[in-house]
């Protein structure tokens, strides 16, 4: 099983993580990689990044039609001390 730990390390090093990107990384369903990173989440830890709203091939053929390819992904959670 991985650790919360490992997946934080990874979006640390990879800067901006996809769900499905980590999902493959550490060999975990994507529903239990979610879960993970919503704890990680929570914990403020890493924060969620705005799906980008531009495809970069232009049509995928797992798209609806009108859709774009969205993503969850993730990134460290920047502290911000005053």
């Amino acid at each position: 099983m991985v650790s919360l730990i490992a997946i934080r390390d990874a979006v640390a090093l990879q800067g901006i993580a996809e769900l499905n990107q980590l999902s493959r990384q550490f060999d975990q369903p994507p529903v239990l990689m979610q879960a993970m990173l919503k704890q990680l989440e929570t914990m403020g830890r890493i924060e969620r990044v705005e799906a980008d709203n531009s495809c970069l091939i232009g049509n995928c053929k797992d798209c609806p039609e009108g859709k774009k390819c969205l993503t969850e992904a993730y990134r460290i959670k920047k502290n911000i001390s005053a």
